[in-house]
């Protein structure tokens, strides 16, 4: 939603309509999910979560302006699919692993760290997102010299639009750097965007590791 509110102009309302299929698709799985927990080993249907939610995040790092609406419904979606598998065989087997006795202090515990974690993985991506939208502005401000042909040409064009819109020679070429700089900070944040997306990709391709630890624990005898 802050992409495509940010990049491509959305209204709040459009951003909602794009994870409406979403919602849906997690409204679909979480069934087959919850059924999944009670006969299968918990470590499994949380793997195929993870790899699944990696997977569309993996195919959103290719995301731009012009990236379709459906494209990227359809990749929220597919992730919401892969998180409903995740949640309740989360829950489920990391209480299977212990006492009986310790269950309830386990439920509160599961619930405060994922409450936990999800407030701090949200500021953390917010602050990646900020660094590396000024690494990129940096990186694309610093190839805007003489020598670039392209932004040279793209200028020269802009003046002359202009011109014909009736602007003042002595306004046009602000109004033309101007536009080159919104651009490049435009092109910037998508960049970051990209990243940030990456990022959560093989934060969730990591994730595996742990899920194999879990799996191996459930497969113990609980005492």
């Amino acid at each position: 939603p802050l992409f495509v509110q940010t990049i491509q102009g959305f209204t709040p309302t459009q951003a909602g309509l794009l994870l409406m299929p979403a919602g849906f698709a997690l409204i679909a799985v979480f069934p087959i999910a919850g059924r999944l927990s009670d006969r299968m080993p918990p470590g499994l249907p949380i793997a195929c979560g993870l790899a699944v939610f990696a997977y569309a995040t993996w195919l959103t790092t290719a995301i731009d302006i012009d990236t379709a609406f459906w494209a990227m419904a359809w990749w929220t979606a597919l992730s919401r699919f892969g998180l409903g598998f995740i949640f309740p065989s989360l829950t489920a087997g990391s209480l299977r692993v212990l006492p009986r006795a310790l269950i309830a202090q386990g439920s509160g515990a599961v619930n405060f760290t994922r409450q936990l974690g999800g407030a701090f993985g949200v500021n953390l991506l917010a602050i990646f997102l900020e660094r590396r939208t000024a690494f990129h502005a940096d990186m694309l401000a610093a190839t805007q010299t003489g020598d670039n042909v392209a932004g040279a040409a793209l200028l020269q064009r802009l003046a002359e639009l202009f011109a014909g819109a009736g602007i003042p020679e002595p306004q046009r070429l602000p109004l033309a750097l101007g536009f080159l700089g919104e651009s490049l900070l435009q092109q910037a944040a998508t960049l970051a965007f990209r990243d940030g997306f990456l990022a959560v990709t093989l934060i969730f391709v990591a994730a595996l590791a742990p899920t194999w630890v879990l799996y191996r624990a459930t497969q113990q005898p609980r005492a």
